[in-house]
């Protein structure tokens, strides 16, 4: 394993020997470049969150994109050519009656197109929201234009949905980088369906 580092940001990666170790199982991923990034502030919220999470008594694992992706494809075996709207990672907890509590996460580098946050991504999680009473999205981005539509697109939702689901939007969140570590630790310490004894 090798290690390098850009700016502040520490990156992993396994060499073609520590590949070669562990006996040449996986095929090694072509990530293009545009991506690289993105995968690297993945991981940068992951172990954030890991640590924001300090052995918090009721996290009961933390499922990755692919994962993800595996168990909805999973679901669609005989659908091709189908878009699979997966958080970038999820952290779920157990609540006072062992029910899971999912925490997804999507971290926002580049826009999206408008039709595909009106009639693909924001749906897709709104509905979710208001499936699992105890379920969060949590945004995060580092730039500030990014974070100003998101909030827009959470604002037209909330004019479209009424108030009567006031409570769900209040569930979906939109964090700039600066923020994130502040309110994630408010969320962790004051959550209700994580936080029970």
């Amino acid at each position: 394993m090798e290690c390098s580092q850009i700016g502040l940001t520490k990156f992993y990666y396994l060499t073609k020997e520590g590949h070669n170790y562990i006996g040449g199982y996986y095929t090694l991923p072509k990530v293009p470049e545009y991506n690289l990034q993105h995968h690297l502030q993945i991981n940068d919220y992951l172990i954030k969150m890991l640590e924001l999470c300090n052995n918090h008594p009721h996290l009961k694992a933390v499922v990755s994109e692919r994962r993800k992706v595996y168990e909805v494809k999973d679901e669609k075996k005989n659908q091709k050519g189908v878009k699979y709207f997966v958080p970038d990672f999820i952290f779920m907890f157990l609540d006072s009656i062992g029910r899971e509590v999912e925490w997804q996460f999507e971290i926002e580098l580049t826009l999206k197109t408008k039709r595909r946050y009106s009639q693909g991504v924001f749906p897709k999680y709104i509905k979710h929201l208001k499936n699992y009473e105890d379920a969060r999205l949590i945004y995060v981005t580092p730039s500030s234009i990014i974070k100003e539509e998101l909030d827009m697109f959470k604002e037209y939702f909330i004019d479209k949905e009424g108030d009567e689901y006031k409570e769900v939007f209040d569930r979906l969140h939109v964090f700039s980088a600066e923020e994130f570590e502040s309110e994630l630790k408010r969320l962790l310490e004051k959550d209700k369906f994580i936080n029970w004894e």
